[in-house]
């Protein structure tokens, strides 16, 4: 177990995301101090072989990152004018407040090999031991493809500029030469490639990974295993729902919070609406309100009452949450036989298939409910009354909302608290910044595979991530919802392998060239050294 850990510490730089980049290292110099109550950045990038055609554009976007938290500074974009002219469209017509203007974008006319980047952000006490990383992405038409993450300085190793005079506390210094020839004597600290430091493991998790044996981070599985890349969400439509089980006192229709079980139950309508009402995180499209009655009863009063509560209980959420009118659309139904017959499905009771075949063969105005009454001397009814009717009782609610973009550090934040509103690639872009292997990474994307249920893309990528972690049963779980997508062969390959069954590993490889043919030549051809 110690052995292999310390293989998963040796593999620097290595990230599941990573594409092989073509030059060197982009980060020739760095300086890092401050000054008053500031911060101060600056660096000498090399950009000698970032070549954007037309169409496309390269990010190389410096980020702050320490306890827990990561702050994206303005990027230098190396873009074709197409590109450049879509995204400046595109900005103009859907502006985000998450956008964040780049330092300097280089086209083919003015492109040098290298710039000097200087920025000042305010100092904050959690930037004293944060490291400083470059993320390079690459943006198309349709998406953005995270290339890699080069730690620049792992340890600022600052000290806060409100404990000390006035002044600069410089990291390190080193003279180097400009492409041109000349001498700048900028301080640096080398960049050497190695993985960015992730959070500690807690006693849990470490306790937990001992216990299980099978859980062993495979350190060769990296480059083994599948990553596949989300388009870009440019549109972020979601929808989501709640059902309430709201109680009244006797001939009132309006919400009152603390009456009976009512405050428990708001409280999960509020999980619901605050993300969405709070912080200029989402704007809200549509509301749909449902009140439901239970059968029991005469129909006509049961049609007044789901009416009445659906009503207002509009006027409670325009009240607390959303004021706008246009937004919602209000219905009922005032004996809800089809919850009934769902219910009876899910848990069946005594006598269950009378009550559902009654229920298919009898109209609502065609004695149905006196049936019921009568079945077995009203046995079933009083059971039905009892167990089941309550929880035909409800309000449900259906949000309609588009969530806003968001940038790296907002999407680090908002992964732990409300990772519904994220995209896949905001996620991704998080992940980039833990070595894979660790619980972190693959915490990010388990949580991307659980807010994605249906997405192949998601499943695939949460098993790759598993499989890292030394974790093949979660892997077949999750590759088990997409097996029939020829993007999963390859994974299950890996998984084949593991296992130790050659033969099986072998199989799936060469289905997996038509799909993955880079990757199963390679794992092909690993195998076949191994013999």
């Amino acid at each position: 177990m110690k052995r292999m850990k310390k293989i998963i510490g040796c593999l620097v730089g290595v990230l599941l995301t990573a594409e092989a980049w073509a030059g060197g290292t982009l980060t020739l110099g760095s300086h890092v101090f401050t000054q008053g109550d500031s911060l101060h950045i600056e660096l000498l990038l090399n950009l000698s072989d970032a070549k954007a055609g037309n169409a496309e554009a390269y990010l190389f976007t410096p980020v702050l990152r320490g306890a827990g938290r990561l702050q994206e500074l303005p990027a230098v974009v190396v873009s074709g004018r197409r590109r450049a002219r879509a995204d400046h469209r595109q900005q103009a017509l859907q502006p985000s407040p998450s956008y964040l203007p780049p330092y300097r974008t280089l086209y083919a006319r003015n492109r040098k090999d290298s710039i000097i980047y200087k920025v000042s952000v305010a100092y904050s006490p959690w930037m004293e031991h944060a490291s400083l990383v470059l993320m390079r992405e690459r943006r198309d038409c349709c998406r953005m493809k995270m290339l890699g993450v080069e730690p620049v300085i792992t340890d600022l190793a600052l000290t806060s500029p409100f404990h000390v005079p006035q002044g600069q506390i410089s990291v390190s210094q080193v003279q180097m030469a400009v492409s041109q020839g000349q001498a700048v004597n900028l301080p640096e600290q080398t960049a050497i490639p190695q993985a960015v430091t992730e959070r500690s493991e807690n006693a849990a998790n470490r306790q937990e990974t001992q216990s299980r044996p099978d859980c062993m981070p495979c350190a060769e599985c990296t480059a083994m295993v599948t990553y596949l890349i989300p388009d870009m969400e440019t549109q972020k439509h979601r929808s989501e729902s709640a059902t309430l089980y709201i109680d009244y006192p006797t001939g009132v229709y309006d919400v009152r919070r603390e009456f009976h079980n009512n405050r428990p139950e708001l409280e999960k309508l509020d999980s619901l609406m605050r993300p969405l009402t709070e912080g200029n995180l989402a704007s809200i499209s549509s509301i749909s309100i449902c009140g439901y009655a239970s059968p029991d009863g005469i129909y006509k009063d049961n049609e007044i009452l789901a009416s009445n509560r659906a009503r207002c209980f509009k006027e409670y959420m325009r009240a607390t949450y959303a004021p706008g009118y246009d937004l919602y659309k209000v219905s009922s139904v005032p004996e809800d036989w089809d919850g009934l017959v769902e219910l009876l499905q899910r848990r069946p009771m005594n006598h269950g298939d009378e009550v559902l075949s009654l229920i298919a063969r009898t109209g609502i105005f065609e004695g149905r409910e006196k049936q019921l009454m009568d079945m077995h001397g009203g046995t079933v009814y009083r059971e039905l009354l009892k167990s089941y009717f309550p929880q035909l009782r409800r309000i449900r609610i259906t949000v309609g909302y588009e969530a806003r973009a968001f940038n790296i550090e907002e999407a680090a934040s908002l992964i732990y608290t409300h990772p519904r509103l994220l995209s896949l690639q905001e996620i991704y872009r998080v992940a980039a910044f833990y070595r894979p292997g660790t619980e972190q990474y693959r915490e990010i994307y388990e949580i991307a595979a659980y807010h994605f249920p249906d997405d192949v893309l998601a499943n695939i990528n949460a098993a790759s991530a598993v499989i890292m972690a030394g974790d093949p049963v979660s892997a077949r779980q999750y590759l088990s919802k997409v097996a029939d997508d020829p993007r999963a062969w390859n994974d299950f390959g890996v998984l084949a392998y593991l296992e130790g069954d050659r033969k099986k590993a072998e199989e799936w490889f060469r289905k997996a060239l038509g799909v993955e043919p880079e990757k199963a030549r390679k794992n092909l051809k690993k195998m076949k050294n191994e013999k």
